[in-house]
């Protein structure tokens, strides 16, 4: 048995006895406001983005596991951004050393 009827936009709707579609209505969904997410203690800066000339630098690079060194890279690499923004004389000569020294432990342990 086929049946029509006329939906809302007046177009008519064809369906037999095996297909019968009543027409779905969907409420919206009914949400609670989102209650604001506890604030976490402000992570302290120790240690800074930078590492200054005058702060400790470990004497034995090979010691150090690959992330800690490129951290360490990428803090004297800041320093040295740093200071050449800032010092006209230009970086440390103790954060040149520095660097050249990452740099060297960086390059062997690619070839290694």
């Amino acid at each position: 048995m086929t049946t029509t009827a006329a939906d809302h936009t007046g177009r008519h709707q064809h369906s037999t006895a095996h297909e019968q579609t009543a027409p779905t209505l969907v409420a919206p969904a009914l949400t609670a406001p989102m209650a604001p997410a506890p604030m976490a203690p402000a992570p302290t800066r120790t240690p800074g983005s930078r590492l200054d000339a005058a702060e400790d630098f470990p004497e034995d690079l090979t010691a150090l596991g690959m992330a800690d060194l490129q951290v360490l890279h990428s803090r004297i690499t800041r320093q040295l951004d740093h200071d050449y923004l800032t010092d006209p004389a230009g970086p440390h000569p103790a954060t040149m050393d520095r660097s050249v020294e990452l740099a060297a432990e960086l390059d062997a342990r690619d070839t290694a």
